[in-house]
């Protein structure tokens, strides 16, 4: 039986993963940010111009991201949808189904 273990860091490597993940978490906050400005400016709007319909929510705001990020990802066209590498597409789904798989299901 092998164990499976990972390498200690070198300092430069470490310096290097400081880095790349104080970016990531900046730049996810921002996205963050945007979907939740995206969802007030609309209400806001609504609001101003007497419309009486239900804000659109956050979650149809993070979908769209979803959505033009899953294509960018399969190299297509995010306004029309086209392009992209049905290959790359079917191993993102398979990711996901994994998480679902692993974090969200209850064990048997």
């Amino acid at each position: 039986m092998t164990e499976n273990t990972c390498a200690i860091p070198t300092p430069e490597q470490r310096k290097y993963l400081e880095i790349r993940e104080a970016a990531e978490r900046a730049m996810l906050d921002k996205v963050f940010k945007a979907i939740d400005d995206a969802a007030t400016e609309v209400a806001d709007g609504f609001a101003m111009a007497g419309l009486e319909f239900e804000p659109t929510s956050r979650d149809y705001f993070t979908f769209a991201t979803q959505q033009v990020l899953f294509v960018r990802l399969c190299g297509g066209d995010p306004d029309t949808l086209k392009g992209g590498d049905p290959e790359i597409g079917q191993r993102i789904v398979n990711n996901g189904q994994n998480i679902i798989d692993h974090y969200w299901q209850k064990p048997e």
